[in-house]
């Protein structure tokens, strides 16, 4: 994410993170699989976004090959 002093940031110019709680719930998977998913390489190491709350890139989240459950 950007923050640019004297400019408006249109949404297309930042990253959309998607939280570990989110995919979970999208994808019906449990904190082990998030684990095994960066084992794995599929996601990159967490990201930190507020306290307590990590995420990953939008983009590597669309390369989950997980049935939706939701």
């Amino acid at each position: 994410m950007r923050f640019l002093a004297k400019r408006e940031v249109e949404i297309t110019d930042e990253d959309i993170f998607i939280s570990k709680v989110a995919i979970q719930k999208h994808f019906g998977i449990s904190s082990y699989l998030v684990g095994q998913l960066i084992a794995q390489g599929t996601l990159s190491e967490p990201t930190l976004l507020a306290t307590k709350v990590t995420g990953w890139p939008l983009s590597e989240v669309k390369q989950i090959n997980f049935p939706c459950t939701a």
